[in-house]
């Protein structure tokens, strides 16, 4: 009962998934026009799709790559890893080698965060043989960049280092120079962190070249600001200075990082107003978390050098609760991620469970509906060998009474030749015309009527009237005298004055019936047909009592 219900629920819950998986299209189809030009509108489009984790596996996959494109310009978490491993599964078996490139970096992003640093690798290393395989040399830069991202987790500056410069080459050949400036950025902050100052100075003036040449406000900014931090490690104040400057006049999004950096400044050169008032710039909202709690320490240390205990201690005191608050804040979001994680894992797994149902119960209908048609096939088959073994058989009889016919025509013939001879020379021919008449009524046995007429004397149906009609006994009577020439002549002439009825039964006499057959033929009772019988036989021979009507017809016709 369970399978049968099973089977009726498939093609309903197939109609309905079709139904969702197209609203969950045209959804995906709108959040992809916006997704360049407004990528937040195109990301919340993307959070309406209910439960994508139960569309199929194309329209999952789709899902994935835009969430992750729409998350990474807008530098939001990637999805977890679970539901990228899947989307990956799907892109290596139907998508293009970009596409599965695009979804290995996001799967190792995935990991990192989740610092699963050495799956993380794995996933890196991949998508980074196949874009390089497939000269995918701009999807290689980004991979290369966020595998020395992964080695600054790990300290190895420089394995860091050495991918940078790699992520630079492969964007410098994909004509990507706005990413070749940031990576450039990035090779000089290595060797910054390594007191090489000169080569990161070298490096970061590079990408500054380039940057420039675009007009890139944020970028110019962005490298501004770490060509002021490098010139700041090296003394040069007033270069420092300049830069830090040219960051803030580039970039009005994200100013408090120069604005700090402003602040440190002043106070190594023990310049205090003008750090208090740069820093009380840097209280603004930032992309780095942690620059407003460094603002709270730096604050503390002017204060201390300022000789003010009390607000140096409040300062740090403030330092302390934000660096304890954001601690429990990402603690708290590492728990409600959980939370998440546990749901979409769990979906993760019902999904599998329900696609093995269906596939289960797919292929349940696809054997039942093979049986069904070998089984309609063996029917078919064993039909068409009975109609053809029928055939056959009609054809053997038909050929065997033709034979018969034949052999019994001819034997007709001689014997009938052989009776004129011998009437021409005055013998007996009795024992002639005992075995003319005996094929005779051989053939009349073995004509079609006969059996019809045997046929309907067996199976007699109560309250249905089946004596033979007009045409039937005209065709019963042109039979016998086409047989019996000599008995046609005879039934004319009526010598004896028989009846309607009388001659009838003197023509099924030649079918040699019994009396309850005669009766279904003539439509009577067995009584009236046992009277009709006596009556004829009376006229017929008078004399011979117990003769055979057909036997008498026959004596008087020759």
């Amino acid at each position: 009962m369970k399978k049968i219900f099973l089977l009726i629920l498939l093609p309903v819950s197939l109609f309905f998934s079709c139904v969702g998986d197209r609203i969950a299209s045209e959804t995906m189809d709108r959040a992809e026009i916006l997704l360049e030009a407004n990528p937040d509108s195109a990301y919340i489009l993307l959070n309406e799709v209910k439960t994508p984790d139960r569309l199929n596996e194309r329209q999952f996959a789709r899902w994935c790559m835009l969430y992750c494109r729409a998350a990474d310009k807008l530098f939001k978490d990637m999805l977890y890893t679970e539901q990228l491993d899947r989307a990956l599964v799907w892109y290596k078996s139907h998508g293009a080698a970009e596409q599965q490139a695009w979804m290995g970096l996001y799967l190792g992003r995935s990991y990192v965060k989740d610092k699963l640093f050495i799956p993380a690798m794995k996933a890196y290393s991949d998508a980074l043989s196949l874009a390089k395989e497939k000269y995918l040399y701009d999807v290689a830069g980004y991979i290369c960049s966020y595998m020395a991202d992964l080695y600054t987790y790990t300290g190895q500056r420089s394995e860091e280092r050495r991918k940078f410069e790699e992520a630079a080459e492969f964007f410098k050949q994909a004509g990507n120079e706005r990413s070749y400036a940031f990576a450039l950025r990035d090779v000089a902050k290595t060797w910054a962190f390594d007191d090489s100052l000169s080569l990161a100075l070298h490096y970061m003036l590079i990408a500054d070249s380039v940057i420039t040449r675009f007009q890139d406000l944020r970028g110019i900014s962005s490298i501004s600001n770490g060509l002021g931090n490098i010139y700041d490690l090296m003394g040069d104040v007033e270069k420092a200075r300049a830069y830090y400057s040219r960051s803030l006049s580039s970039d009005t999004m994200d100013q408090v990082p120069s604005y700090l950096a402003l602040s440190d400044l002043y106070y190594n050169e023990s310049l205090l107003d003008s750090a208090r008032y740069y820093l009380a710039l840097a209280t603004g909202p930032s992309l780095n978390p942690y620059t407003s709690i460094d603002c709270f320490y730096l604050g503390y240390l002017i204060e201390k050098e300022a000789g003010d205990t009390e607000k140096a201690l409040s300062l740090l005191e403030q330092y302390q609760a934000k660096k304890d608050s954001l601690y429990d804040q990402q603690k708290q979001v590492d728990i409600i991620d959980a939370e998440k994680r546990h749901d979409v894992v769990t979906v993760v797994q019902d999904n599998k469970k329900l696609v093995a149902e269906k596939q289960f119960l797919f292929a349940l209908a696809v054997i039942i509906c093979l049986l069904l048609i070998v089984g309609y096939q063996l029917r078919d088959r064993k039909r068409r060998l009975e109609i053809n073994r029928q055939q056959q058989f009609l054809e053997e009889e038909k050929n065997r009474h033709e034979k018969q016919e034949t052999e019994q025509e001819g034997r007709l013939r001689e014997l009938t030749a052989e009776m004129e001879r011998k009437a021409a020379a005055h013998e007996d021919t009795s024992e002639y015309k005992k075995e003319i008449t005996v094929l005779r009524v051989e053939k009349l046995k073995q004509s079609s009527l006969f059996e019809t007429m045997k046929e309907r004397c067996r199976k007699v149906k109560p309250d249905i009237e089946q004596k033979l009609n007009e045409e039937e006994w005209r065709s019963l009577i042109r039979l016998i005298d086409s047989l019996f020439p000599n008995v046609s002549v005879f039934m004319k002439e009526n010598t004896l004055g028989l009846t309607k009825t009388e001659t009838k039964i003197c023509y099924l006499s030649f079918l040699d019936l019994h009396l309850n057959e005669e009766a279904v033929l003539l439509g009577v009772s067995s009584d009236s047909a046992n009277k009709f019988r006596s009556r004829t036989r009376r006229k017929l021979c008078p004399n011979q009592k117990g003769s055979d009507i057909n036997g008498c017809i026959l004596q008087k016709g020759w």
